[in-house]
């Protein structure tokens, strides 16, 4: 089982050429049985709690100088609306500092009656970047 652990620029290269080409192998049979859905937030083609967990990882807050504030909760709002909890991952922005657009999103989440917490990860892809955000149903 592996661990999370990353010991070296190579390993991680071969970590991450192992997982898309297990996608690439796999996509366009997930295609024609469904499993992969062209979308994109702030809005997704999907039924109210149509999942039980949605992740959203290296996207939002991610991108904060290049997405608004707007964009971010709505697309939170919108994760929200298609599954019973939300994960982000990470928190940071491109240069390496929080993004400045978590206190709104959680605050509105909370205000939208969603529990929000940020917890603690074993896994960190850039340095400090050892948080998520995760959003259940209040």
């Amino acid at each position: 089982m592996w661990d999370g652990a990353i010991p070296d620029v190579d390993a991680l290269k071969r970590v991450r050429m192992a997982a898309m080409s297990t996608f690439l192998d796999d996509y366009e049979q997930g295609r024609r049985e469904g499993r992969y859905v062209v979308a994109g937030l702030p809005s997704l083609p999907f039924a109210d709690g149509a999942f039980d967990l949605a992740l959203c990882s290296h996207f939002l807050f991610l991108y904060s100088q290049q997405r608004d504030a707007a964009f971010h909760v709505e697309s939170m709002r919108e994760l929200c609306r298609v599954a019973r909890e939300v994960r982000v991952f990470p928190l940071l922005a491109l240069g390496g500092h929080r993004s400045p657009h978590l206190d709104s999103v959680g605050a509105t989440l909370t205000d939208h009656g969603r529990h929000v917490t940020i917890e603690w990860v074993a896994y960190e892809f850039q340095r400090g970047g050892n948080e998520m955000l995760r959003v259940r149903q209040g």
